[in-house]
């Protein structure tokens, strides 16, 4: 009793408008505006909020309508209308004629179709025609509602295990981040008050010129901000400088050990972007708006990269950053620092406790993403199963 269908078989599609700018408020006048994913809950099923309001109101979506992005990067993100609003052009919303959540699971299944259906290479654009004719798999209702049933009962239990393992995760950094706090806190006999000016050779990166790239066989890696993670480099985008010519730039070439820091943005959500140059990292030349930090002869490598990535020293550069667009930190900044350095020998035993504990917390995030990445999986098939008539 299947049935293959399109979505404009089975659904109303509303493309919204974006009213004037000049009625929109933040007052509560006129109706709820939804534009797209600021107006979004977490998760494809959550509601929508308030944020905006319109006293020009022109495409309107009903409560319960499927609200699907259908312009730019965050097309085939979706959330569920929780109230009557106007939508703005960036999305669309899907109205079933028969059975809501059913329409609801397999448009979640399909957003990669979804977003394959935009034109336009560097900005998708879905059109209503082309959203019109996604197909859809259409059993009859009475067997529509029993695997809307099995999925929703089977994706709480997902949810629940999902949470936990994010907010073992979580507990797994923070227990590190913890300890590491406690360790540059305290002040042992004989540690000397100083500053990184007093312990570490400085230098700020190099302005290489775009127009002098060249193709990665042809010449040495340059370490530009992007390059630097949390904890690593990212090479898979890196610039080149052409070979014959880096002796010109020796006094920017990297060393195994050297610490280097994104003086552009240093801190974002994922932490804060600082890496220690490896061997594999190099040969490699370091690009201008990146801080190159060598240690002098009184102090630890390691110690001085457990310390930086502490939260005594993202807290200062967070206080001291400038810039409204993009935010930034100085090399005087960066020296101004203030820490608490040991004998070497206490610097090696505490940089041996600190290596030996964050190698068990990465082995316990790996664990738990591995187990997240199972969930999705695990969704995912469900959904295949679900709308192939396996289920």
């Amino acid at each position: 009793g299947w049935e293959r269908k399109t979505l404009g078989d089975v659904c109303e599609i509303i493309m919204g408008t974006s009213p004037p700018g000049d009625t929109y408020n933040t007052t509560g006048q006129g109706v709820p505006l939804i534009n797209g994913p600021v107006e979004f809950s977490p998760g494809s099923f959550g509601r929508t909020i308030r944020s905006k309001f319109t006293t020009a109101p022109n495409k309107l979506c009903k409560k319960n309508d499927l609200i699907l992005c259908v312009r730019g990067s965050t097309t085939g993100k979706m959330n569920i209308a929780g109230f009557d609003a106007c939508i703005g052009r960036g999305v669309a919303a899907i109205r079933s004629r028969e059975y809501q959540p059913w329409v609801n699971h397999y448009v979640s299944s399909k957003t990669q179709d979804i977003y394959d259906l935009g034109t336009g290479s560097t900005f998708p654009n879905i059109s209503i025609s082309a959203l019109s004719t996604l197909a859809i798999n259409v059993p009859p209702l009475d067997e529509q509602q029993r695997i809307v049933g099995v999925l929703d009962e089977a994706f709480a239990g997902l949810a629940t295990a999902q949470a936990n393992a994010e907010k073992n995760l979580q507990n797994a950094r923070a227990l590190f981040e913890s300890h590491l706090q406690s360790v540059f806190t305290q002040r042992g006999k004989g540690w000397v008050e100083t500053t990184l000016d007093d312990e570490v050779e400085f230098a700020a990166g190099y302005a290489f010129k775009s127009s002098g790239y060249v193709k990665g066989e042809n010449g040495t890696r340059l370490l530009r901000g992007d390059n630097i993670m949390q904890g690593e480099f990212r090479w898979d985008e890196a610039a080149y400088w052409p070979s014959e010519d880096t002796p010109t730039y020796d006094r920017f070439r990297l060393e195994e050990n050297d610490i280097v820091l994104a003086m552009d943005r240093p801190w974002v959500a994922a932490g804060l972007k600082i890496a220690c140059v490896s061997k594999t990292d190099i040969p490699c030349l370091q690009v201008q708006r990146t801080a190159r930090l060598r240690v002098s002869n009184r102090l630890s490598w390691r110690y001085l990269f457990h310390l930086l990535r502490g939260q005594g020293f993202v807290s200062y550069l967070l206080d001291g950053q400038t810039g409204l667009g993009v935010p930034h930190i100085s090399g005087k900044q960066i020296l101004s620092f203030q820490f608490s350095r040991p004998s070497l020998a206490e610097q090696d035993r505490i940089a041996n406790k600190l290596d030996a504990l964050a190698n068990e917390t990465q082995i316990l995030e790996s664990i738990y993403r591995q187990k997240l990445a199972a969930l999705v999986a695990l969704k995912k098939s469900l959904l295949h199963q679900a709308f192939s008539g396996q289920l």
